[in-house]
């Protein structure tokens, strides 16, 4: 088991993570803008899907390119995005409920992309570290 923990990485290949990244990147920039735009209880709100998604496109091109420095980076950008979807589910899984089922799905599959976003970019980062 401890092998295993040590080396996590040697599950997939680096072109795998990359992909595992990328794809991450895009459902959580999907999922930000529908949350915004059709998913939120008060209507659409386009500048806060903008505030939401423009920092996810800073990385894009560098991730779908392959570079190595974009994925250390692009590793930490999830975070808020996470954190925000803990909130939710707090939200609606603790009473008195705040947000609704709706907000409840949404937040789930924007906390699972901004994991595969991070898990994918930062061991997309470790596996190509000997490589030039």
């Amino acid at each position: 088991m401890r092998k295993l923990l040590a080396k996590p990485a040697a599950w997939l290949s680096p072109p795998l993570w990359q992909a595992t990244a990328v794809t991450g990147l895009l459902g959580l920039l999907l999922t930000s803008m529908a949350w915004a735009l059709w998913w939120s209880p008060g209507g659409p709100y386009p500048i806060w899907m903008t505030v939401k998604t423009v920092p996810l496109l800073l990385p894009l091109r560098g991730l779908l390119h392959g570079r190595r420095r974009t994925a250390q980076w692009a590793s930490f950008l999830p975070l808020p995005y996470l954190l925000g979807s803990i909130l939710a589910v707090y939200g609606y899984l603790v009473p008195p409920q705040f947000t609704s089922a709706l907000d409840f799905a949404g937040a789930v599959l924007q906390g699972l992309f901004s994991l595969l976003l991070m898990t994918g970019s930062m061991y997309y980062a470790y596996t190509t570290a000997g490589q030039r």
